[in-house]
């Protein structure tokens, strides 16, 4: 369990396959991929609640 300094989450780990020229492009800007998909993940509930 990781622990958030506003509130407790569960955190469950899934694994995400990219082509090799996106797994470029994210380390050459030094994208954090799991805050990415997480922040996406919260826009999509979000809409479609």
């Amino acid at each position: 369990m990781r622990m958030n300094t506003h509130s407790a989450h569960v955190v469950r780990r899934k694994n995400i396959t990219i082509r090799e020229d996106q797994a470029e492009w994210v380390e050459e800007n030094h994208l954090n991929l799991s805050s990415f998909v997480r922040s996406q993940l919260d826009q999509l509930i979000e809409e479609r609640e």
